[in-house]
């Protein structure tokens, strides 16, 4: 019985467990299907040159949120430079008014001796003529003298010895005659020669003479803005919210150029409580977007987490480390995103394990799309606005120092969780003038302390309008308008597209558009203008239809109505192509008045903002002669048909309003206020309006 045991019944029995075992093991990991991390990002902080670090304002383990200051370089090396480039400057400015000077007395001077030439010239010319045209009177007479003496001498009646000395002299007075006309000649060319000499003084010789001191004082001006990024680069700040992961250099010590002073770690570009799933090759086929999950922290015990699939990749490639078996060897798979069902924050790097229940969640179908949940809603308000009232901008002293802050745009930016603002002006006169920056704001109406700067622009002066562009980029609009000297300098014409992103801003591509609209007549007449002399562009906001929107300020149109134009392909005018090839036309117009002076007063448009409803909201400020005081009105249009009927929302006492932005949250409208010297200041208003 033993030995039929042991022989026979043992074996099945083993083999019996095994099955049962490799089946329990293969359910297992059919449920735990795959492994799956949290997403996070560490950032290296470093200098692009070697430098001191002079303070260091975070320790590890310290949360920071994005464009906080995190440490700061020695910058003296810089600001060293710098007053070698002012100084530089100073030098070439001063040898500019000698040159002007010199030149202007060099040019008077030749001016004056080319008209000398030119009087001698003329004078002797006409005493040749004269002298000529006596010897021409004697030498008739003496002729006609000459024909009747010899009538005479053939009738034998005078002698014949009268008429030979006669026509002596009249054969001498013939050659005086000939030299006369030769002199003449040549005085007729003097004079030609002079006069040519004359029309060839340069009438710009001065400007010619000053343009090598022009061309060194714009080296230095190239020179200024490269130390002014430089020394903008040591100011380290915190590219995302996170947290203080390591410090590698301490205050007083060398920062090598490329090596990290510190690490920040943050969450990925995703939400922070979603998880990035490792499917291996072999299951790369068999998830879908919406399909329910549990994850389970590696290690936990209990119940998972209720979560469901958002992003599949579109193929299948190398897996990172972590997620394979070995690291030592290759896998390839597919990643995918899952999103837990309850918001959660994660820890950045933990890993999870991720079941797959192979049917839909009921949660995904009520998740909005990213293109949606990207888009502010005209819902009812979901919090009171801060300020009902215009209160001045926070602006931090040392910004206020450095550069005036005259706000003239404003525009959210979700990526560095900020406002954008433009400033009519930026700089200080002979410090930082015209400076390519822009202007960051919290939600509270605290300004930056360091200002952002647009590489790749040399200068920015009297930009208008801010609106959002494609991939995170931001559209800038100079007004095109003339200065008060009537010159437009390429600055003023600026339309340009910069990228933002969190080491800084810069350049993709710009036109001059005044230029463009002054070079097609046609397109000026089919937008209602005889020239461009009047321009004056403040409003740009993007629309549902495509492209831009753009306001004019001045000049109203003939019912004198502020008009509105459409630029459909702004990408196409960017890169190089003309206004009418990237579609501009007139739009239409809106009829807007104001208060200014006491008395009602036709206005243009200061601001636009298309709203996601397709609405259009109007900052409408005084045309015309700038008035001693105005109170400017905010305007709304509910469509295209409803252009000339408007409805006035809101009016400003003795303000101009000249930005307004939806808040991010949409329950709020912004508004900026430019007072001149005086701080700006901001508002917020109920939206939808009460």
């Amino acid at each position: 019985m033993l030995e039929w045991i042991r022989t026979r019944l043992l074996p099945w029995g083993m083999w019996g467990v095994t099955m049962a075992t490799a089946a329990w093991l293969w359910h297992d990991v059919r449920q735990v299907s795959a492994v799956g991390f949290a997403l996070g990002v560490e950032y290296k902080l470093a200098p692009a040159l070697a430098a001191r670090v002079e303070t260091l304002a975070v320790a590890p383990g310290q949360r920071v949120r994005a464009g906080q200051v995190v440490a700061t370089l020695d910058a003296r090396t810089i600001d060293a430079e710098l007053a070698i480039v002012a100084a530089e400057r100073t030098r070439l400015e001063a040898e500019l008014g000698a040159v002007r000077s010199e030149t202007t007395v060099r040019v008077s001077e030749s001016s004056r001796e080319l008209e000398e030439s030119v009087a001698a010239a003329d004078l002797a010319l006409k005493s040749a003529r004269a002298e000529r045209n006596v010897r021409a009177a004697e030498f008739k007479a003496l002729e006609t003298q000459t024909q009747g003496l010899s009538e005479l001498v053939d009738q034998h009646v005078a002698d014949r010895h009268e008429l030979d000395a006669l026509s002596v002299t009249h054969a001498a007075l013939q050659k005086e005659l000939q030299m006369a006309d030769t002199l003449v000649a040549q005085l007729v060319s003097q004079v030609a020669g002079a006069r040519a000499r004359r029309a060839l003084l340069p009438l710009d010789a001065a400007e010619l003479a000053l343009g090598p001191v022009r061309a060194e004082l714009a080296v230095l001006a190239g020179r200024a803005e490269l130390l002014a990024v430089q020394k903008d680069a040591t100011i380290l700040r915190a590219p995302a919210d996170g947290e203080v992961a390591a410090v590698f250099i301490r205050p007083g010590e060398v920062a090598t150029a490329g090596l990290p002073i510190l690490t920040i770690v943050s969450h990925g570009p995703g939400d922070a409580d979603e998880v990035i799933v490792c499917l291996h090759e072999t299951q790369a086929g068999t998830v879908r977007v919406g399909e329910a999950a549990i994850v389970t922290p590696r290690g936990a015990v209990g119940e998972g987490l209720a979560s469901h699939v958002t992003r599949v990749a579109p193929q299948v490639s190398e897996l990172p480390l972590r997620c394979r078996r070995n690291p030592q060897l290759p896998e390839w798979g597919r990643e995918v995103a899952v999103a837990l069902d309850e918001h959660l924050p994660l820890l950045p790097g933990q890993a999870f394990s991720v079941s797959f229940l192979g049917h839909p969640s009921p949660r995904a179908a009520t998740t909005p799309t990213v293109a949606a949940a990207a888009t502010p809603t005209l819902a009812p308000p979901v919090a009171a606005p801060a300020n009902s009232s215009p209160a001045p901008l926070a602006l931090p002293p040392a910004l206020a120092a450095r550069t005036r802050f005259e706000p003239s745009a404003i525009v959210w930016l979700p990526a560095r969780d900020r406002f954008v603002i433009a400033s009519d002006d930026t700089g200080h006169d002979q410090l930082n003038e015209h400076a390519p920056w822009l202007f960051t704001m919290d939600a509270e109406g605290h300004v930056d302390p360091e200002p952002l700067v647009v590489a790749g622009v040399a200068g920015l002066r009297d930009l208008e309008a801010l609106a959002p562009g494609p991939d995170g980029t931001l559209y800038l609009l100079a007004s095109q308008s003339r200065s008060r000297k009537g010159k437009r300098p390429a600055a003023r014409q600026l339309f340009a597209r910069v990228a933002i992103d969190a080491t800084g801003a810069r350049l993709l591509a710009s036109t001059s558009l005044a230029d463009q609209l002054g070079a097609d007549h046609k397109l000026l007449t089919t937008l209602g203008l005889g020239s461009t002399a009047n321009l004056d562009l403040e409003g740009m906001t993007p629309t549902a239809a495509g492209g831009l929107l753009l306001g004019l300020k001045e000049p109203l149109d003939a019912a004198d109505h502020a008009a509105i134009w459409h630029l459909p392909r702004p990408e196409i005018l960017l890169a190089g192509g003309t206004a009418s090839d990237a579609g501009l036309t007139r739009w239409g117009s809106v009829p807007l008045t104001v208060l200014a002076d006491g008395a009602t007063r036709n206005a243009g448009i200061a601001d636009l903002l298309e709203l996601p409803d397709g609405s259009l909201l109007v900052a409408a400020t005084a045309a015309g002669p700038e008035p001693n005081s105005q109170d400017g009105a905010l305007w709304h249009v509910t469509g295209r048909d409803r252009l000339a009927t408007p409805t006035r929302l809101r009016s400003f006492p003795g303000l101009k309003p000249e930005g307004i932005a939806l808040r991010h949250d949409g329950a709020a409208l912004l508004v900026v206020f430019d007072t001149g010297v005086a701080p700006g200041l901001w508002m917020e208003l109920p939206w939808p309006a009460p």
